[in-house]
């Protein structure tokens, strides 16, 4: 299904029409999960001042401001676990990083610390979804939703497409959590090959 999502129809949403039903709809998760795919390697986040920071080659202070979010990231996902609900991410990670994705990765190792539950792969893992092309990034909530995460030519978040049909979400759901159970938690490989890694120039 990942690799077909791309050309199915569904309920084009803009970003605040995005945002607005994923919050409402996240907000109400109860006893079902969140899992997301993350293919792509390079974003553009101008509202993140943390990533703004690090673009302006003010790399620790860029990743002091990450610190600066774990207390909201602990009562978040430790309010998800109290409704029966997790976040559970897959990032496709190739090399040599991006700058993005450096940066990237020290905000989710800073989030898997807090509650959520990142694993990484190498791009060799979705190699065989991709006969038509890069997989998209891709979120469900629980069995009522998928949506393909939409971005403009420069990386800035754009909106979504939302998919509401719940054999769709079945599939992509299944899929992720195929490559999640052969994927390595981000806290043994963040240290091994992220921690002491030089940072790309933005």
């Amino acid at each position: 299904m990942l690799d077909v999502l791309t050309g199915l129809r569904g309920d084009l949403l803009d970003l605040d029409a995005y945002d607005e039903d994923f919050a409402h709809r996240f907000g109400a998760l109860r006893g079902a999960d969140a899992w997301k795919l993350e293919r792509i390697q390079a974003f553009h986040e101008p509202g993140n001042p943390s990533w703004t920071r690090y673009r302006a080659g003010e790399v620790h202070e860029s990743l002091r401001m990450l610190e600066e979010d774990r207390s909201g990231l602990v009562e978040m996902f430790s309010g998800l676990e109290r409704r029966g609900s997790r976040v559970l991410r897959v990032r496709v990670v190739e090399w040599p990083l991006t700058p993005y994705l450096h940066w990237e990765l020290h905000s989710l190792h800073v989030r898997a610390q807090c509650g959520e539950h990142v694993r990484v792969v190498g791009p060799e893992a979705v190699a065989h979804l991709e006969g038509r092309g890069t997989v998209p990034e891709v979120l469900t909530l629980g069995d009522e939703v998928t949506y393909r995460i939409r971005y403009d030519e420069r990386g800035v978040l754009a909106g979504s497409v939302r998919h509401t049909d719940p054999g769709i979400t079945a599939r992509c759901r299944e899929e992720i959590a195929a490559l999640y159970r052969g994927a390595e938690p981000l806290e043994s490989y963040f240290p091994r090959e992220v921690a002491l890694s030089e940072a790309p120039r933005a």
